[in-house]
């Protein structure tokens, strides 16, 4: 829930710095329907706001959806690597950085603490 809710206040953020009064959001989640977690993305502003539920390889997805939407922005909560795999193979967030055709808009899960 909370990589959701980081990953939808950085969108919106972003797009209220920019000036964007009416924009599209879409909201995906790649996995099981029960599993999916809601969030409150509020009515601040006049965004449309679109959910999609897919099955299957969350990366091979992203990049599907990627290509049917061509989104002017991709925005990924990431916790990094997952795990000696990660390290070898990428994270999902740096695959998708790599491969999606979009602008991609990596949103870190934590803050580091200035000494």
């Amino acid at each position: 829930m909370f990589l959701l809710k980081m990953a939808v206040n950085a969108a919106k953020k972003l797009a209220a710095a920019l000036g964007c009064e009416e924009c599209e959001f879409t909201l995906t989640f790649i996995g099981d329907p029960a599993d999916m977690l809601s969030v409150d993305v509020g009515t601040d502003n006049d965004c449309e706001w679109k959910s999609i539920i897919r099955r299957g390889n969350v990366l091979d997805m992203i990049l599907k959806l990627a290509d049917e939407l061509s989104p002017n922005l991709i925005v990924m909560a990431t916790k990094g690597h997952q795990g000696f795999l990660d390290a070898l193979r990428r994270s999902t967030t740096e695959q998708v950085l790599r491969y999606a055709q979009s602008p991609l808009l990596a949103v870190p899960a934590y803050k580091k603490r200035l000494s």
